[in-house]
């Protein structure tokens, strides 16, 4: 049975129907920005890779624990 991917996918600007955001893999902490709902496909689907692994705690979250 294959495993359960996670992603988490933050949408940071709408232009009408097109879209841009950042797109991350919750188990390996990589992550790829995307331009259009065809880029963000392409990601979920495998056709384009992850990139760039996301710094933790860089932007002030410390993921809920205080």
């Amino acid at each position: 049975m294959k495993e359960t991917e996670s992603y988490v996918i933050r949408i940071y600007r709408r232009l009408g129907p097109a879209f841009a955001g950042l797109a991350e893999e919750v188990r390996s902490g990589r992550s790829a920005a995307f331009q259009s709902p065809a880029e963000l496909c392409d990601l979920l689907s495998g056709n384009k890779s992850f990139g760039r692994r996301v710094a933790r705690g860089a932007s002030g979250s410390n993921g809920g624990s205080h």
